[in-house]
């Protein structure tokens, strides 16, 4: 039976291993990944831990970039704010070309106006329908009710999965 300490240092040593590797499966990595009977309950020690430890990892992460995320949106949110500040004191303040173009001039800037188009939708329901796009999906509740009601569908069957639990 191996001790603590061993099982903590061949999680650390798989662990390395495997992120070494990029998560990719070298034959030095599945050679320690190798479970036989007798190894059993000290590689499912290490399994567990690593497996733990990197889903905290993963927890973690996922944390951190949502909050880089509404960092970033709250940059957007911002610089949208001051685009739209700077833009009506340039229509108010700045000098209109031939073009009808608004322009300032700094030595570090130059701004100027620019005209766009874009559509702006004000009631959907007085459209064409031709103006619509159908995205065919397909909905695995239905097809799962009729498997289960007894209907053949070709292209679709029921997978019985059997998923590891670890506390």
């Amino acid at each position: 039976m191996a001790t603590l300490w061993e099982i903590t240092q061949e999680f650390l040593t798989l662990a390395s291993l495997i992120e070494e590797a990029g998560g990719e499966a070298t034959d030095e990595v599945m050679e320690e990944l190798a479970i036989s009977r007798e190894n059993f309950q000290h590689k499912a020690e290490g399994y567990a831990k690593l497996i733990l430890k990197w889903e905290s990892e993963i927890d973690t992460a996922s944390a951190e970039i949502k909050r880089i995320q509404s960092i970033k949106k709250t940059k957007e949110n911002a610089v949208e704010r001051l685009k739209d500040t700077l833009k009506t004191a340039l229509l108010v303040f700045g000098q209109e070309d031939a073009k009808g173009v608004k322009r300032f001039e700094t030595p570090l800037v130059k701004l100027s106006t620019r005209r766009s188009t874009s559509i702006e939708i004000t009631d959907e329901n007085a459209l064409p329908e031709e103006a619509f796009v159908i995205k065919k999906e397909v909905s695995k509740t239905a097809i799962k009710e009729m498997l289960e009601a007894g209907a053949e569908i070709e292209g679709a069957s029921v997978k019985e999965n059997i998923s590891l639990q670890i506390r």
